[in-house]
């Protein structure tokens, strides 16, 4: 009689083990490169200052790597792991071994920083997302990255290597990007596979928005496949450059979701101390630990993706992104992103500056648009057709956003045989988006 329950049992703890180690795909993740930092000396109000502060901005994940406090063991990482389990973040291991590039790294490196990871204590163990390798590597390093992508992922299955990509403007055509995609991404052997896929573009490098940007972020979402994509959010640039905006945070940060991005990752949220030489504008956090403004920008950004946006992106199905057109100015939009009247799901925006990402509800008539305002400025009474006779539901807008759930029936109205709905929204600030249910 009692072996009766131990299929059911088998089955309910390799479940519990599968959807441990695919912890990226149930929650939107906001994550930092030069994280909070960690205290030589273990002083306890110092880290607190530092975590609570990043947990009060809605992150969830640390990147690496800490600029404040380089170790050539494993301390810096296990002090970080200790915090990160007590503030329950996730932790992508960047270790100072950890150079899958390197010639000179062997299976004997592998196995000594697997060991460590695999056996230090369980709320350490829980807090590790995964191994970082790093990122930008050009394509001729591809074939050492698959092969220690392969490894890690073979004796640390529930933890995924991850690796982020160069963006297009890094290459001479598009096809030579297309093949540096594929040789990292889409490799004959699965196990050379990264579970994530993670890639940087800033595109205010110049003064206009750069023209390859919505060309990257379509590509990346069809190479990678279904597999969940990380962008990142420039908060700093050089001091030959202006400094980052907020519009442009905005504009980083939301842009990519309309193409089903699950994960959005500050370059920087630390400011990089000024003996590295890069002469950077003050990030998220300044050189004294402080938050700058720009924290408080990322802030409400980030409430809006972890409360309102991220959750209908993880439960629901991207099925199309859409540009009303190739403006703001300097933007080259493949014809396949360009909305026409013949689309299932809305029919037409009345404003050029607009780009819609389309979300379904699997188990339902019901899906949800998306529509962010490309351009500085603000835009008024946008009308929106959609197919059908529809009733539309307004979410609370990404601009000032503290917080909060109330949804908001909006007036519509049909032409005369019901086969569209048409409705306005007042307003959609430069940079910020709105978003709406339709059933």
């Amino acid at each position: 009689m009692k072996y009766k329950f131990i299929v059911p049992l088998i089955v309910f703890i390799l479940f519990c083990q599968a959807g441990y180690s695919q912890w990226y795909n149930e929650k939107f993740q906001i994550g930092s490169f030069a994280d909070p930092r960690v205290s030589r000396d273990n002083n306890r109000t110092k880290d607190s200052i530092s975590f609570n502060l990043f947990k009060a901005a809605r992150f969830n994940l640390l990147t690496g790597p800490q600029y404040y406090n380089g170790a050539q063991d494993f301390s810096l990482m296990d002090k970080t792991l200790d915090l990160a389990a007590k503030y329950n973040l996730h932790l992508m291991v960047i270790d100072s071994k950890l150079s899958v590039t390197n010639d000179n790294f062997s299976n004997d490196d592998a196995q000594k920083i697997v060991s460590h990871f695999k056996t230090i204590d369980a709320k350490k163990r829980n807090a590790i997302g995964g191994y970082s390798f790093g990122g930008e590597f050009p394509l001729a390093k591809a074939a050492q990255v698959k092969k220690w992508t392969n490894y890690f992922k073979n004796n640390d299955p529930d933890k995924p290597a991850f690796v982020y990509l160069l963006p297009n403007y890094g290459f001479n055509s598009r096809s030579a990007y297309e093949q540096y995609l594929d040789g990292y991404l889409n490799d004959q052997d699965a196990g050379n596979r990264p579970q994530i896929v993670a890639y940087d573009y800033y595109p205010f490098l110049s003064p206009a928005i750069m023209s390859s940007y919505f060309y990257n972020l379509g590509i990346i979402k069809k190479k990678a496949a279904g597999r969940p994509v990380w962008y990142y959010i420039q908060s700093t640039t050089k001091k030959t450059l202006p400094d980052i905006t907020d519009y442009q945070l905005k504009f980083m940060a939301y842009c990519p979701l309309a193409y089903g991005s699950k994960g959005a990752i500050y370059y920087t949220y630390e400011s990089i101390p000024d003996h590295y030489g890069l002469n950077y504008y003050a990030a998220l956090i300044n050189t004294y630990g402080n938050p700058t403004k720009k924290y408080y920008t990322a802030k409400i950004i980030n409430y809006y993706l972890s409360s309102i946006a991220g959750p209908i992106i993880m439960e629901n199905r991207c099925v199309g992104t859409y540009h009303v057109s190739n403006d703001p100015t300097n933007e080259n939009i493949p014809d396949n992103y360009i909305l026409t009247g013949r689309n299932k799901y809305v029919r037409s925006v009345s404003d050029k500056n607009i780009l819609i990402g389309v979300f379904k509800d699997q188990q339902s008539s019901k899906y949800y648009l998306m529509l962010i305002n490309k351009s500085s400025n603000d835009l008024s009474d946008i009308k929106i057709s959609v197919p059908g006779n529809k009733s539309v539901t307004a979410f609370p807008g990404s601009d000032n956003y503290r917080g909060g759930m109330t949804k908001t029936q909006l007036s519509t109205t049909n032409d005369r045989k019901k086969t569209t709905t048409n409705f306005n929204l007042e307003k959609i600030p430069g940079g910020e988006m709105a978003i709406v249910e339709v059933d």
